[in-house]
């Protein structure tokens, strides 16, 4: 079977972790993080996807670190509606994590429009809210570590034991 890997982050920095894998018939995504650093990386998290969010069947979440989780809820609010398969620490920390992102952006914008509001600017939305943040908490389905997890007709995945972080694991 013919596979595509396409890189959408963490190819020329280190951040915005996100790739996608497709074969016939599924497209699936390998975490989705938010760009972390310059002004210019933080700036990608605002563009649309470089694929359309509705046609990826999964995601494959590695670890909760934002810069590999951060974008889900973005990513949902823009049309994914799949399962999000990770450990139960990731999923665990993603509880708390994308919620705790969501409601600092939100805290960051309205300051930026009050400032925006005075000089005439034009007002800005967050990337996603502390609500969006829990509302994707739904579509995780949590796998065991060393368990061969059918994500898709034809398509396993195991999750190892990486050390990384809480819950944090490669994906076979």
């Amino acid at each position: 079977m013919a596979l595509d890997l396409l890189f959408h982050g963490a190819a020329g920095c280190v951040t915005g972790s996100c790739a996608e894998l497709g074969g016939p018939g599924f497209r699936v995504l390998v975490d989705c993080g938010m760009f972390q650093g310059s002004k210019t990386l933080k700036a990608l998290n605002y563009e649309p996807f470089p694929f359309d969010p509705g046609k990826i069947d999964a995601v494959l979440l590695t670890h909760a670190h934002i810069d590999h989780s951060g974008l889900l809820p973005k990513l949902m609010k823009a049309g994914f509606s799949g399962p999000i398969y990770a450990t139960a620490g990731t999923r665990d920390l993603c509880r708390i994590m994308l919620a705790d992102a969501g409601g600092i952006q939100e805290s960051e914008v309205r300051h930026l429009n009050r400032r925006n509001q005075r000089r005439g600017r034009e007002m800005v939305e967050p990337i996603y809210t502390e609500a969006d943040a829990r509302r994707v908490m739904d579509q995780f389905v949590k796998v065991k570590l060393g368990e061969t997890v059918q994500v898709l007709p034809g398509l396993e995945a195991v999750w190892w034991e990486a050390g990384h972080i809480l819950g944090g694991a490669s994906v076979e």
